[in-house]
């Protein structure tokens, strides 16, 4: 089966638009397409749903490679960064924002560059953008892949909706490009969250019945095995949402077990398709290697990624150098079993972490292959001479504990500065499907053991970690207190979900759907001990036993300060609920 996969162009996104879903509430939208020769083939649906491809996650374009997880409780961003949106809200600092965010798009037809990739706020007009699409799609009579692109539209629609879904709970459900005339659209209330899940569930349904399996004809796109794997997400998503903010304010219309089932159904049907398989290898370097590739086209466990072409469009990725800006949380670390199969706090093989030469000694070789201790591979130089990374750049990585995954250790003889670009974005990979089955069946209380060897236990044998056997799990003391009691296996499937995604952007999604503010609220993000990096970094703060504190760096003396109470979701632009009295701002704001 051919390898789905996404190329970074300057698309035209083929319609354009002159106002945003009011930001859903504007009284006098227009959406007229400027060409009336458009609407005509299957070329002009795909010339439009290209530039939608263009606001999937990748890289920054700048040269810098920020992982995905940054701004959580695992990976913390530098002083210059500090106040990213994440880190806001786990910090209890978002505040109410006077207006929504503000777009306008020229009418010229046709666009010569592709629409921008900010995602955020209380924002519709992607939304308005597949409506508009589907509106008109119809008018395409013919062509083997109309069905498909359709497809695409209901995925595209169901993606932007999560996001809002994500960050605002219940939403407006809007299916068709509003006009001055929908006023029941524009003055309307919110419907539940519950049924604002449904609604993105049934657009995934209708992308699964229409998309093909796999490459068409070369055309290298969405699929039906990704549109099922989002589908999974979605629902673990809410199907735990609504299990763990049961009885708050933030509750949904269930307990979360339909949406469970469904995420577990979606999962089993990635996996019994049988198109993707978890690429394996050495075990001291299967893992590192899946996040160094610059073309995943012939990779049977990436379903979707970006390709960058640097020399053709300015866009890269010095990631040789560039995996600062930010910093795993020693906390994290604490995540990886010895190699017994043990947690750290009953293995015998567990040599401390009081120095960068010990913490990686007998650990689930994940941990060795995702940070970078000294005396490891830098690079290797031009001359074939191996440069050795020795100390931390403590002025970008606040923690001291570099990132090593989607490090690429070679030198470039073609680039000016000799530094590496091009290595793929992963946006969909098979280990999430894996995951999902696992916990989805854990959370129902259905878990057997051949769901886990089916899942857990092919993502522990790619780095040579022994099989997770329910009947024999050892009690971690140490086992995140959520401010609830899992079952046992349930601590070690979060714990597999930390260590397998780690910096791949699940963890704040994570924090939000478990209710987990128990284990962040008040707690300060420790790193590496002082002793390491005192030679070099003489006034770097550190706390009570010895490790660097990058909170008393930043000169904050407080910890995490998210309130449960209502910084689970975000709070809805002041300037919307002056428009529209049918909506209610979120809980607690």
């Amino acid at each position: 089966m051919k390898k789905i996969f996404y190329i970074i162009l300057l698309f035209a996104i083929g319609v354009v638009f002159n106002s945003c879903e009011d930001e859903l509430l504007e009284k006098t939208p227009r959406d007229q397409v400027s060409d009336p020769d458009f609407w005509q083939s299957q070329g002009d649906l795909e010339l439009y749903l290209n530039g939608l491809y263009d606001i999937l996650p990748g890289w920054n374009t700048d040269g810098s490679a920020p992982s995905a997880d940054l701004g959580t409780d695992i990976v913390i961003e530098a002083p210059r960064w500090w106040g990213g949106s994440y880190t806001k809200v786990l910090d209890g600092t978002v505040n109410v924002p006077a207006s929504s965010a503000q777009f306008k798009i020229s009418t010229d037809w046709p666009p010569i560059a592709s629409i921008p990739t900010y995602l955020g706020g209380w924002d519709w007009r992607y939304i308005r953008m597949v409506n508009y699409f589907l509106d008109n799609a119809s008018r395409v009579k013919t062509g083997s892949m109309v069905d498909h692109y359709i497809g695409e539209a209901h995925f595209f629609r169901a993606w932007f909706y999560f996001f809002l879904l994500r960050d605002f709970g219940e939403l407006p459900i809007i299916t068709k490009v509003v006009g001055p005339d929908d006023e029941d659209l524009l003055s309307g209330p919110r419907k539940s969250r519950s049924e604002v899940a449904d609604f993105i569930i049934s657009d995934l349904d209708i992308a699964i019945s229409k998309m093909k399996i796999g490459s068409q004809a070369g055309v290298s796109r969405l699929n039906k095995d990704i549109a099922s794997l989002f589908k999974a997400r979605v629902c673990l998503y809410e199907g735990t949402w609504e299990k763990y903010h049961k009885a708050s304010v933030f509750e949904g219309k269930t307990d979360g077990s339909a949406y469970l089932a469904k995420a577990a159904a979606a999962a089993k049907s990635v996996i019994d398709g049988g198109n993707y398989t978890i690429v394996t290898g050495n075990v001291d370097n299967a893992y590192y290697n899946l996040f160094v590739q610059t073309d995943y086209r012939n990779n049977k466990e990436v379903l979707l990624y970006k390709h960058y072409n640097s020399f053709t469009h300015g866009f890269g990725n010095s990631l040789w150098n560039w995996p600062s800006t930010q910093g795993a949380t020693r906390e994290m670390t604490k995540n990886y079993l010895c190699t017994d199969g043990l947690p750290i706090a009953v293995s015998p093989l567990f040599k401390g972490d009081s120095t960068f030469s010990t913490i990686q000694v007998n650990r689930d070789p994940r941990l060795n292959q995702s940070i970078i201790v000294p005396g490891e591979l830098n690079y290797v130089a031009l001359n074939g001479s191996q440069v050795l990374f020795t100390m931390p750049f403590m002025d970008d990585c606040p923690t001291g504990y570099e990132l090593e995954k989607w490090r690429i250790k070679s030198l470039d003889p073609l680039r000016t500065n000799q530094r590496t670009w091009d290595i793929g974005y992963i946006i969909f990979r098979y280990a999430e499907a894996l995951l999902i089955y696992a916990e989805a069946r854990a959370e129902l209380n259905q878990l057997t053991q051949a769901d886990v060897d089916l899942t857990i236990n092919k993502l522990r044998a790619r780095v040579g970690m022994p099989n997770l056997v329910l009947s024999s799990i050892v009690t971690d003391p140490n086992w995140p207190k959520y401010g609830y009691t899992l079952p046992n296996y349930l601590y070690e499937i979060r714990r597999e979900r930390v260590v397998e995604l780690f910096g791949e952007g699940f963890r704040f999604d994570d924090l939000m759907r478990w209710r987990a503010h128990n284990i962040f609220v008040g707690k300060r993000p420790t790193g590496v001990a002082y002793s390491d990096i005192k030679s070099k970094y003489p006034n770097v703060v550190v706390n009570a036993q010895g490790f660097v504190d990058p909170f008393k760096t930043y000169l904050r003396t407080g910890a995490y300060g998210f309130k449960p109470e209502k910084d689970y979701l975000r709070p809805l632009p002041l300037d919307e609920l002056t428009l529209n009295k049918s909506l209610k701002q979120n809980p607690g704001w």
